[in-house]
């Protein structure tokens, strides 16, 4: 179902959350920029595109893994990665830019990325801002927003 909010912008939302994801903070190799949260954020896109999030609570699911495999080998370049980056670290590292929310079971002490079997054991879920989701649940804004991230931060 897609339902349209009378009260709710609509623009001002998507300007705001373009703007986010713009800015997003990517490590670089050997001078290319990682496209490993760009590539995360389609795959939750596509999820809830799919039905396959209906509330704005995401976990590292077999499903997600999948389709954030499958986009990381259509986007990544061949110089960066032998082998696609994992889920664990985009879906850790995007709370650092302030839309993405982790559950966390316990806190963690310390700065470094912690380890896939940290995350695995201590990460129960994540969300998105109350605002983004609402943008998300409008196919027509959702879809706005996946072709942003392709066109600004996938193909350059």
């Amino acid at each position: 179902m897609n339902r349209v909010l009378r009260f709710y912008n609509y623009e001002k939302c998507f300007e705001y959350y373009t703007q986010c994801i713009f800015n997003l903070r990517q490590a670089k190799i050997n001078g290319e920029v990682i496209v490993a949260k760009p590539v995360l954020m389609l795959a939750l896109l596509d999820g809830v595109n799919d039905g396959e999030f209906v509330g704005n609570n995401f976990s590292l699911t077999d499903w997600l893994e999948v389709r954030y495999l499958s986009l990381m080998r259509k986007y990544t370049k061949d110089s960066q990665f032998d082998d696609p980056s994992s889920i664990y670290n985009p879906f850790w590292h995007l709370h650092s830019d302030g839309f993405w929310h982790l559950h966390l079971k316990k806190e963690r002490e310390g700065r470094a990325t912690p380890s896939t079997g940290w995350l695995k054991e201590n990460v129960s879920s994540a969300r998105f801002d109350d605002d983004l989701w609402v943008l998300l649940q409008n196919r027509e804004w959702r879809m706005k927003l996946r072709d942003f991230i392709v066109e600004k931060k996938l193909t350059k």
